[in-house]
């Protein structure tokens, strides 16, 4: 599921494609496509296991690098916005991003999840 840094990183882009942060909302409000009658959007449900799996994987990733990611993959930020914000180089985002993407993939790893 999340077991390479490529699905990590998608994970982290599409976190927000069903949910709405503003308002803290899953449910689609305005026009309806075809078909919806519970106003969810479709693919929400598929995503469940997915997202939950994520947060818990997050959890183990040190709050700077979870704001790291944030800013990187959710608000789609550029390396010198979030070098700016984090008050870190642009290298030491590059670095800290692998490193905390490699934790989020590890703590998945068999040998880590029979502990």
């Amino acid at each position: 599921m999340l077991d390479t840094p490529d699905a990590v990183a998608r994970a982290l882009i599409t976190y927000t494609d069903w949910w709405q942060p503003t308002t803290a909302s899953i449910l689609q409000v305005g026009r309806r496509q075809l078909g919806e009658r519970d106003g969810l959007h479709p693919g929400l449900l598929g995503s469940l296991d997915l997202r939950a799996e994520l947060c818990r994987r997050m959890q183990r990733v040190e709050d700077r690098d979870r704001h790291l990611l944030y800013l990187w993959y959710v608000r789609q930020e550029t390396v010198e916005d979030i070098a700016r914000a984090l008050r870190i180089s642009r290298r030491q985002c590059f670095r800290r991003r692998a490193a905390a993407i490699r934790t989020v993939v590890d703590d998945g790893a068999p040998e880590q999840r029979a502990s």
